[in-house]
């Protein structure tokens, strides 16, 4: 299971390295209305610095389009959204979540809040440092290019459900070799602001 779980990992990297297709970009041209919203900026900020600043790095590095992430094809025996204990998932939020992801969308630098220097990094910028692989070298090739980070974060696009106060979305980290983290969270917006209600996957390594 270990094994596979790091098979399944590589496969996220290399889909975010290898499958954005200039369609993506095209149909964000296109659309704008369908890209990210001020409202999915302002939870990706929250998330990330709550995750990911901290006093001894001074910038956050961001991969510069949006992937989906989805457990089933890790676990195809135990959906994820079975039943969480003590949690209702409308299937609504599930909807949005999978119409959202179904492409890449380019994330706006300037729309993040996050109190830090902030950049983004291409894939093709990752394909020039990593080719596929994550080792030591390359890892230093990458903190040689951005020497302040503790590597690089990846989002998906927030779906909501219908009466807009529940989410779900995926962030997480690829931080050195063998050094990784990703949260699948879903939220919840009681009137006082998105909060964590339960992470529905949490895996990670260092």
């Amino acid at each position: 299971m270990l094994r596979a779980r790091y098979c399944f990992l590589g496969l996220i990297f290399t889909s975010i390295v290898f499958n954005v297709t200039a369609s993506s970009r095209q149909r964000y041209e296109k659309d704008p209305k369908l890209a990210p919203t001020p409202e999915e900026y302002e939870m990706y900020s929250a998330l990330i610095k709550q995750f990911y600043v901290t006093p001894q790095y001074h910038l956050i590095v961001i991969e510069d389009r949006t992937f989906r992430y989805d457990p089933r094809e890790e676990d195809e025996d135990q959906p994820w959204y079975d039943k969480p204990k003590g949690i209702v998932i409308d299937p609504s939020t599930i909807a949005d979540y999978g119409a959202k992801n179904t492409d890449h969308w380019v994330v706006d630098k300037n729309a993040f809040k996050l109190g830090v220097k902030c950049e983004l990094v291409t894939s093709s910028d990752l394909w020039a440092i990593f080719h596929g692989k994550m080792g030591e070298v390359e890892w230093l090739q990458f903190f040689d290019r951005h020497p302040d980070s503790s590597g690089f974060v990846m989002l998906s696009r927030v779906g909501f459900n219908t009466q807009h106060n529940q989410a779900m979305v995926y962030i997480g980290s690829r931080c050195g070799p063998g050094c990784w983290d990703l949260h699948f969270l879903l939220m919840e917006n009681a009137g006082n602001g998105w909060k964590i209600q339960k992470e529905l996957r949490k895996m990670g390594s260092s």
